[in-house]
């Protein structure tokens, strides 16, 4: 409820878009690193398009590994809204083993990445990654796999860059429609919450998901859990409804971001990225 409050005065006081801030909260220190789990990785700096530097890891695939090949499918990972990488890329190591590199990205504010962290400035970091990816392995399949503000990032990004995009496609995990759809949910879960109902309408809507996802070409797929008590849902389905590209929806369960727990969920997310199959969690 702390956090709520600080959002109404900020609101408040200013009601722009630099209060976009309060939706990512960066922690710096390191929990582990793939190593503690017997993962190659290595580091990776980036410069973004307004000069901030940001870090990532690169997780090479389990088959480049052992016979040195290069990857046909890479992935930029970008995780929800607290920590960073270092409780994040436990959910993706499912794609190292599938044979997909991956790029875990921290966004501007997080762990190693300098600056802070502000929509629209982090999709300057979601394009650095992207770029990176194609630069290095430019015969390879690029996708992005986002989860919660990760997703919403995600589809963000790929509509406004749509006319110029070289993704392959993305897969959404938990993603919300737009920053006040998410905070409206959030602060009517109590009834103090209610109260900053009114002041919700004043953050900015240019750079919501639903404001980006008609103009998606490339696949998507949108992956939800009707038992998310963080993200509800129905802005999962609202966007996926909204979608004109080739999409496919996946029913998921357990908590918030944790669909990537059950293997049905992985299988049936792989065969999206791998063959263009749209298949059902069991």
């Amino acid at each position: 409820m702390n956090r709520l409050l600080i959002v109404a005065v900020c609101l408040m006081v200013s009601g722009c878009s630099a209060l976009t801030t309060v939706f990512f909260y960066p922690q710096s220190v390191w929990v582990q690193t793939p190593d503690d789990m017997s993962y190659p990785y290595s580091d990776v700096y980036l410069t973004t398009a307004d000069g901030v530097q940001i870090h990532g890891w690169w997780l090479p695939p389990e088959s480049s590994t052992s016979n040195g090949s290069s990857p046909s499918t890479v992935v930029l990972h970008l995780h929800g809204n607290a920590e960073n990488i270092s409780t994040h890329f436990r959910s993706i190591l499912w794609l190292v083993e599938q044979g997909a590199g991956v790029l875990t990205l921290d966004y501007r504010g997080f762990g190693a990445s300098e600056g802070r962290a502000l929509i629209p400035d982090v999709l300057h970091d979601v394009e650095a990654g992207v770029q990176w990816l194609q630069q290095q392995y430019p015969d390879a399949s690029v996708w992005i796999v986002g989860q919660s503000i990760g997703a919403a990032l995600t589809l963000t990004y790929a509509g406004r860059m749509a006319s110029e995009s070289v993704l392959a496609g993305v897969v959404v995990d938990a993603p919300f429609s737009g920053l006040g759809d998410v905070a409206r949910y959030a602060v009517t879960q109590s009834w103090l919450g209610w109260v900053l109902w009114p002041w919700t309408w004043l953050l900015p809507q240019q750079w919501d998901a639903k404001q980006a996802i008609a103009k998606i070409r490339i696949p998507v797929l949108v992956i939800h859990s009707a038992e998310d008590k963080i993200i509800p849902r129905e802005q999962g389905w609202q966007l996926y409804q909204l979608l004109q590209s080739p999409s496919c929806w996946l029913e998921s369960r357990g908590p918030h971001i944790a669909s990537f727990a059950f293997a049905d969920v992985r299988e049936a997310t792989w065969q999206f990225i791998d063959a263009g199959i749209c298949a059902s969690a069991l």
